[in-house]
C-alpha cells in the first residue's frame, strides 16, 4: 500500500464517530469496569501485598503471637515478611513505632506493650526520623494519590494523541514533487493576473487553482494540494497521482493517473482514474483499475469533473504527448484543477 492509499484509508476509516468510540471505550472498560465495577481481585497474596490497615492488624497479631509463644525466630520471619519490594528493615522499624503510639493514644496500652516486647525481641534498626511539613505534620506516602495522577496522566496523554491525529490528518503538508504552480486565491488583484497572463477572475464559489505538469521519468509522480476558504478554514484535498507498473511498457512507465478529491465533511475519497487510449482499450487492465474510480480515456482539453458533499473538482487536460508517438505511455501530461464550493 503506497503512501496516497495509505492516507486515503486512514480518511476514509479514521472518522470522529470512531475516534469518540476508541475513547470511550477506553474509558469505559479501564476506569469504570477495570478499576470500579470489576476490579482485579487478589488471592494468596503476601503479607507485604496488604494495604497499609491491614499490614498493621497482621503486625498487631505477629506481636499477640510472640506474647504468647515467646519465639522469637518465627517472629523475626514473620515481621520481615512484610517488607514490600524496595523496603528495608528501617521501614518495618518505623511501622512499629507508629502503630505503637498509634495504640498508646487510642487507649490500648496492653497491644502496645506486646508491640514493644516484639520490637525488643526482634532486632531492627531504628526507624528514620520522618520529615515533617511546615505546620508540623509527617509527611507520607500516597498511593491513592498516585494513583488518581496515573489516570489523570493516561487520559491527558490519550487525549493529546488523538487532538494531534485529528491534527495531522486535516492539516497535512501537501506533498509537492516535479513542478507544481502554486494555488491562486479568487482575492488576487486582476492588474496581477493582466500582467502574468493567468485566466480571468475566477466565480466566486471556487476555492482556488492548480496546475500541475508530469514528465517522462518523474518517479514517485504523487501530487496533493490543501483547499481551505477564504477565511483560511482547511476544507479538504485534492490531487494527482501516477499509476506506473500496472502492466503496460516497462517499469516506470505510466498508462494512468488518479485524481482524487477529499471533503473533510464526506466519508469518502472520490477518485477518477485517466487512463491513455492504449489503456482504456485494454480490458484486463480496465478490470485491474476498475477499483480504483471511474474509468475515463484522456483527450486534450477534455475536462473530469470529480464531487464531492460540498467541493466539486473540475480536471482539464491541457497538454497530452504520449512517449514516440504511440498512444500507451504518458510522455507528459498538464492538468488543471478548478476547486468550488458546491
Amino acid at each position: 500500500m503506497g503512501e496516497n492509499d495509505l492516507t486515503t484509508w486512514i480518511r476514509e476509516k479514521i472518522t470522529a464517530e470512531v475516534v469518540i468510540a476508541f475513547v470511550l471505550g477506553v474509558f469505559l472498560g479501564l476506569v469504570v469496569l477495570g478499576w470500579w465495577l470489576w476490579p482485579v481481585q487478589w488471592t494468596n497474596t503476601d503479607p507485604a501485598d496488604l494495604k497499609p490497615s491491614h499490614k498493621e492488624a497482621y503486625l498487631q497479631m505477629i506481636a499477640d503471637s510472640y506474647a504468647l509463644t515467646g519465639n522469637a525466630e518465627v517472629a523475626s520471619a514473620r515481621l520481615k515478611a512484610l517488607k514490600g519490594p524496595g523496603e528495608e528493615d528501617t521501614d518495618l522499624s518505623a511501622m512499629l513505632d507508629t502503630l505503637v503510639k498509634a495504640r498508646m493514644e487510642a487507649g490500648r496500652g496492653d497491644e502496645a506493650m506486646r508491640l514493644e516486647g516484639l520490637a525488643s525481641a526482634v532486632i531492627l534498626p531504628p526507624p528514620p526520623t520522618p520529615k515533617a511539613t511546615p505546620t508540623g505534620t509527617t509527611v507520607t506516602g500516597g498511593s491513592q494519590l498516585l494513583r488518581i495522577i496515573g489516570i489523570v496522566f493516561f487520559l491527558g496523554l490519550l487525549g493529546a494523541g488523538v487532538v494531534l491525529l485529528l491534527t495531522q490528518l486535516q492539516k497535512r503538508e501537501a506533498v509537492r514533487r516535479g513542478r507544481a504552480l502554486p494555488a491562486e486565491r479568487p482575492f488576487a488583484r486582476a492588474a496581477e493576473r493582466e500582467r502574468e497572463g493567468i485566466a480571468p477572475p475566477l466565480p466566486e464559489s471556487t476555492l482556488g487553482h492548480f496546475e500541475t505538469t508530469y514528465n517522462l521519468g518523474d518517479e514517485g509522480y504523487d501530487l496533493s494540494y490543501s483547499i481551505e476558504s477564504p477565511t483560511g478554514e482547511f476544507l479538504g484535498e485534492c490531487g494527482v497521482s501516477a499509476l506506473e507498473d500496472v502492466g503496460i511498457g516497462e517499469p516506470g512507465r505510466v498508462p494512468a493517473f488518479e485524481v482524487w478529491l477529499f471533503d473533510k465533511e464526506d466519508v469518502r475519497t472520490e477518485t477518477k482514474v485517466l487512463m491513455s487510449e492504449r489503456a482504456f482499450g485494454d480490458e484486463v487492465l480496465r478490470d485491474k483499475l476498475a477499483n480504483k474510480g471511474t474509468l475515463i480515456q484522456v483527450e486534450q482539453g477534455r475536462v473530469v469533473t470529480v464531487e464531492t458533499a460540498n467541493l466539486r473538482l473540475d480536471a482539464t487536460i491541457t497538454e497530452l504527448e504520449y512517449e514516440n508517438g504511440s498512444n500507451s505511455v504518458f510522455a507528459k501530461l498538464t492538468t488543471r484543477l478548478e476547486i468550488s464550493q458546491r
